[in-house]
C-alpha cells in the first residue's frame, strides 16, 4: 500500500536518511507503532528509477522490534549497527525529532560514520503535505464526527449550566460514541477573561451569560485528526465583542473564498517538497499584495486575514498564526504564519483560524480544516459561523 511513498522519498534523497517519528514511520509503512518503543527506518536513495515505480525496497532497514516484522525490510538490526549500512562517502541525515543522546550514541558505536544534523522538516514531512485522496476522505470522517459533537454541545448549553472542564470533559468523552479512535488534543473550552488566552487550559469556571465562550476540539478517525473552533455566546452578546465577532467572521470568509489557478512549475518547486500543483493568484490581488505571477505561500493568506482585521484596528489582537496543515499530526505543514514560503499546492490541508484576543474581555476564534481542490478552497463541514445562530438561547 506505501511501497510507491518510499520510492519516492527515495528518489528525492541524496543521501541516507533516518526516521524516527511515528507518524513518519506510519506514513511510510502502513503500520501503527507503539509510541514507548524505539524503532528507526533506514531509507538509502534510489541508484536508478523503477521502471514499474515500486522502487528500491532493499535498501530499506529496519531497527527495532516493530520494523523487523515488515516483510519488506530486506534487513533488520540493531540500532548500533546503522554505520555498516552506509557506504564510506556518504552522510546519514538525522532531523529534529533525534535526541542528543541518541546522536551520541551513534558516534560512539559508528565512529567513522558521518553524521549531518538537520533542524528543518524531514523530506517525510513535506511529502506529506500532499494528501492522497484517501488521506482527505479520512480527514473528513474525522471532521464529521467534530460536526455531530458540536451539535450535542450546543444543546447541552441550553439544558443546564457547565463549567469549563465540565464541559471539555464531555465534549472528548462524546466523540467516541460516534467512532473516534481518539481525541487530536485536549479539547479547550475558555469563557470571558479566559477565551483571551489562545490555549487556555480549562478550569472550574462557571460560564457565564454574556461573555465569549471559545470551544477548540478534535478527534483522530484511522489516525487522522480534525481540527474545530467556534465562539458561542450565552443569550446576549457584549457590544466590543459583537464587532470583533462580525470582523474575525469577514477575515474567515475572505480566506475561504480564496480562488486560485494550478500551474506546474520545476522551477519554483521547493527541492524536498513534495510534487504537485503549484497555486499562482490568477489576477492582481491589492488584498494579499501580489502580482499575478506570484506564487502563493501561506504568510500571503496570514496577511489576508491580518489586513482584514486591521479594517476595524483588531490585527494588534491576532496573536497566532492563520492555520497549519493537519494530517497525521494535529501540526504539520504547510504553515499559515508570517513569513512562511511554504507554497500552497492541490490536496493541502489546513486550518484556517483567524481569532482576536482583547486582555480582561474576551476573545474570538473561528476554525475549519479546509482543502485544495481544483483551484478551491474548500471545507469538510458546513458548520454556521453566523453570530446569532451561534448564540445559546
Amino acid at each position: 500500500m506505501t511501497s510507491h511513498r518510499i520510492y519516492r522519498l527515495q528518489s528525492e534523497i541524496k543521501n541516507p536518511i533516518l526516521i524516527k517519528k511515528k507518524e513518519n514511520l506510519l506514513y511510510l509503512t502502513g503500520h501503527v507503532f507503539d509510541y514507548r518503543a524505539e524503532e528507526y527506518l533506514l531509507i538509502k536513495p534510489s541508484p536508478r528509477p523503477s521502471p514499474k515505480g515500486r522502487g528500491g525496497q532493499d535498501l530499506v532497514v529496519g531497527f527495532g522490534s516493530g520494523l523487523e516484522k515488515i516483510t519488506w525490510a530486506k534487513r533488520a538490526d540493531r540500532f548500533k549497527n546503522i554505520g555498516k549500512y552506509i557506504a564510506r562517502n556518504q552522510t546519514l541525515e538525522l532531523f529534529g525529532e533525534f535526541t542528543y543522546a541518541e546522536v551520541k550514541y551513534l558516534r560512539v558505536k559508528n565512529p567513522g560514520l558521518r553524521i549531518k544534523i538537520n533542524v528543518k522538516h524531514s523530506p517525510v514531512d513535506y511529502q506529506r503535505m500532499i494528501k492522497s485522496s484517501e488521506e482527505i476522505k479520512l480527514v473528513g470522517k474525522s471532521m464529521s464526527i467534530v460536526a455531530k459533537v458540536f451539535e450535542i454541545v450546543k444543546k447541552q448549553l441550553r439544558k443546564k449550566s457547565w463549567t469549563e472542564e465540565g464541559l471539555a470533559k464531555f465534549i472528548m468523552e462524546r466523540g467516541y460514541k460516534f467512532g473516534a479512535q481518539d481525541i487530536s488534543f485536549p479539547a479547550i473550552v475558555a469563557s470571558g477573561p479566559n477565551a483571551a488566552i489562545p490555549h487556555h487550559i480549562p478550569s472550574n469556571k462557571r460560564l457565564k451569560v454574556g461573555e465569549s465562550i471559545i470551544i477548540d476540539f478534535g478527534f483522530k478517525y484511522k489516525n487522522y485528526c480534525s481540527d474545530f473552533t467556534r465562539t458561542v455566546f450565552l443569550k446576549r452578546v457584549p457590544p466590543r465583542l459583537e464587532k470583533a465577532y462580525k470582523q474575525v467572521e469577514k477575515a474567515y470568509n475572505e480566506c475561504l473564498s480564496l480562488r486560485v489557478h494550478p500551474k506546474q512549475s520545476d522551477v519554483l518547486r521547493h527541492p524536498e517538497r513534495s510534487e504537485g500543483s503549484v497555486y499562482r493568484l490568477p489576477r492582481p490581488s491589492a488584498a494579499l499584495g501580489a502580482r499575478n505571477d506570484k506564487v502563493l505561500t501561506g504568510n500571503d493568506l496570514y496577511q489576508k486575514a491580518v489586513d482584514v482585521l486591521k479594517e476595524k484596528h483588531l490585527d494588534k489582537y491576532f496573536i497566532h498564526s492563520l492555520g497549519h496543515g493537519t494530517g497525521l499530526e494535529i501540526h504539520e505543514l504547510p504553515n499559515l504564519s508570517p513569513n512562511s514560503k511554504d507554497i500552497l499546492k492541490e490536496n493541502m490541508v489546513f486550518s484556517i483560524e483567524p481569532g482576536v484576543y482583547i486582555p480582561k474581555l474576551g476573545g474570538i476564534r473561528i476554525e475549519d480544516l479546509v482543502y485544495l481542490n481544483k483551484s478551491q478552497v474548500k471545507k469538510f463541514i458546513n458548520i454556521s459561523t453566523n453570530l446569532k445562530e451561534n448564540i445559546i438561547k
